[in-house]
């Protein structure tokens, strides 16, 4: 007799799940408009609706549990959080995977509410979600964007400070930024000092400024989040990073393996291979670009001169020391890529970090 065949589990026609009532909506500043499909993916409403709590509450509270699908940006991590709290299954898209959208050459917000409520009918991984950090995370995170804003105006302003000096033949001196006023007060004559110091008073007060943000900074990390003192104890890493790190991932359990946070942060190099052709190529920088521009620069602490010994250093050292000039900068990259792995990794199982992990093992 002849055996049952094994293999013809993809010739029996499946039943397919009926979805309900689907909705996307095409966030704006002010409105916000969307297109509600039903199951038989009819178009059976639109509208738009104020981009504010009080008219997502008074459109969405009345409806049965339904599928909204939106794009990420400014407003989809309130307004996400919201819905979700109305019962609704919310869907983020991820924007890196919607050019049918935004390269549209008939994109208006009508059309785009509709083909996001398509897609999230037909498959939601098609819009690659993302997992969105909640209201008091990013409130947390928005205090360390504003000391980072303050840092950049300050930089400017030393920066133009030196510049408006060295016309009038004076080169102000060498000094970090935290005495930079104090110092450059003492020695610029009358005619300077009567124009420069008004913006030296500037810089002086944001220098105060900073220090309150560092010592928020600290705070909480010591009572909110107090999973980043394991991740302070990398050598090279901060009480910042560890804090940006933490709200930036927004959860450990985001990610199923530890690998992929260096993909998330833009430190995995682009490819494009078609045959025998592989060129090497830089990083994608698709990430968060303030978390990776941090961890460049905690690679290049543990790199430099004053950086603690590890097997994280000699690794580095030693990518460093070959190759041509830009040797050293692909070892900054791999090093950071490095440490977004580790620091994941030490924040699941909250183990002690060890320098030299090899020698211990």
């Amino acid at each position: 007799m002849k055996k049952p065949s094994q293999h013809l589990i993809a010739g029996v026609p499946r039943r397919q799940v009926r979805v309900g009532m689907t909705i996307g909506i095409d966030l704006g500043d002010v409105w916000s408009h969307y297109c509600t499909l039903n199951e038989d993916g009819e178009v059976v409403g639109r509208g738009r609706f104020r981009t504010s709590p009080s008219g997502v509450e008074k459109w969405f509270t009345d409806l049965p549990p339904v599928r909204i699908a939106m794009e990420a940006g400014t407003h989809s991590i309130w307004i996400s959080e919201q819905l979700q709290e109305l019962g609704h299954e919310v869907i983020v898209a991820n924007v890196r995977e919607l050019r049918a959208i935004s390269h549209s050459d008939r994109k208006s917000d009508q059309v785009d509410a509709e083909k996001l409520a398509r897609y999230a009918r037909l498959d939601p991984k098609i819009l690659r979600p993302i997992a969105h950090r909640t209201v008091a995370q990013q409130e947390a995170l928005t205090l360390i964007r504003a000391r980072n804003l303050i840092v950049r105006l300050r930089t400017a302003a030393v920066n133009s400070v030196r510049g408006l000096a060295k016309p009038c033949g004076y080169r102000l001196p060498a000094s970090s930024t935290l005495c930079f006023a104090k110092r450059c007060m003492a020695v610029l004559p009358p005619g300077l000092a009567l124009a420069l110091g008004p913006v030296l008073e500037q810089i002086a007060t944001m220098t105060v400024k900073i220090k309150h943000y560092d010592r928020l900074i600290q705070q909480l990390t010591e009572t909110e989040y107090p999973e980043t003192q394991a991740l302070i104890k990398v050598y090279g890493v901060g009480q910042l990073t560890a804090l940006t790190y933490v709200l930036t991932l927004g959860s450990k359990e985001r990610f199923e393996r530890s690998r992929d946070v260096g993909c998330y942060l833009g430190l995995r190099p682009r490819r494009r291979q078609s045959g025998d052709h592989d060129p090497q190529l830089g990083i994608t920088k698709a990430g968060n670009i303030y978390l990776r521009s941090l961890l460049v620069e905690c690679a290049n602490h543990v790199l430099g001169p004053h950086g603690r010994d590890s097997t994280l250093r000699q690794w580095g050292l030693h990518l460093a020391s070959r190759g041509s000039k830009q040797s050293r900068n692909r070892a900054i990259v791999a090093v950071a890529r490095k440490l977004a792995v580790l620091l994941h990794r030490i924040w699941v199982t909250q183990e002690p970090y060890i320098p030299f992990y090899a020698v211990a093992a």
